[in-house]
């Protein structure tokens, strides 16, 4: 009996499946739903505008990594960027498509550099402290005004004193009028930013007070006049005195 018992339980160890921890790690996470990736947006289409390279490129590296293409692939990211280039981009990007020349590139970085040849600003850090004295914030948010300057001032290579005269000086005459009262200094372009976003809040929340009466008007009560004898006086239109109703002697 000793021997079947041991026999028994030999044959139950040999044919217990062994897992290896690539297939515990497949089991488990089956088992937790999986890990899903982000959801990979397309980038915009490119014109050609010179200012906007920057930021469309910028788009283009946040897609590749969210697709798994951040080595490598060299020809999927030129076909996928290739294909999104419309009016002058889209111009320039013809001959090469049609192969009726061949192109200057044979991988992504050699498109990249030609794609920067072609459309990069000339004089980044010139033309960058030029479009930093035009911007305005008018009736955008600070925060999206202080990201579009965060961008540009990038490339203009400003002091924090020369940044922040320009970023006060593009903000609306509100802000501009409250800081003028204010008692607080900032040490950097950061500080500044953050301060009016504040600042920002609080105005429109005086403003949402001011327009909100907390208390509602009382119409007062319209008295009507009485005569002598007890009868109601008549109501006269345009609040003109005309003194007491005339007595008529009787003949």
């Amino acid at each position: 009996m000793a021997a079947t018992a041991e026999q028994a339980g030999a044959t139950s160890s040999d044919t217990t499946p062994i897992l290896s921890p690539e297939q515990m790690r497949q089991i488990t996470t089956s088992l937790s739903g999986g890990t899903k990736k982000p959801k990979a947006k397309e980038p915009e289409v490119y014109r050609g505008a010179r200012h906007k390279l920057q930021g469309w490129q910028a788009q283009l590296i946040v897609y590749y990594r969210t697709v798994g293409w951040q080595n490598g692939h060299d020809e999927e990211k030129i076909l996928s960027a290739t294909s999104l280039l419309r009016d002058d981009a889209g111009t320039w990007i013809t001959p090469d498509a049609e192969e009726r020349i061949t192109p200057a590139w044979d991988n992504w970085a050699g498109f990249e550099a030609e794609l920067q040849r072609q459309f990069g600003v000339i004089d980044a850090k010139g033309e960058a402290r030029i479009r930093l004295k035009n911007m305005k914030q008018d009736k955008r948010s600070v925060t999206e005004y202080w990201n579009e300057f965060r961008l540009v001032a990038s490339e203009a290579e400003l002091d924090d004193s020369t940044g922040g005269e320009l970023l006060l000086g593009g903000m609306i005459a509100e802000l501009q009028n409250a800081w003028g009262a204010s008692s607080e200094e900032y040490e950097d372009l950061e500080t500044l930013a953050q301060w009016a976003i504040r600042k920002e809040t609080k105005l429109a929340t005086v403003r949402h007070i001011q327009g909100s009466p907390s208390t509602k008007s009382v119409q007062r009560e319209t008295i009507t006049p009485r005569n002598p004898d007890g009868t109601y006086r008549s109501t006269n239109n345009g609040n003109q005195n005309y003194g007491d109703p005339m007595e008529l002697d009787a003949t």
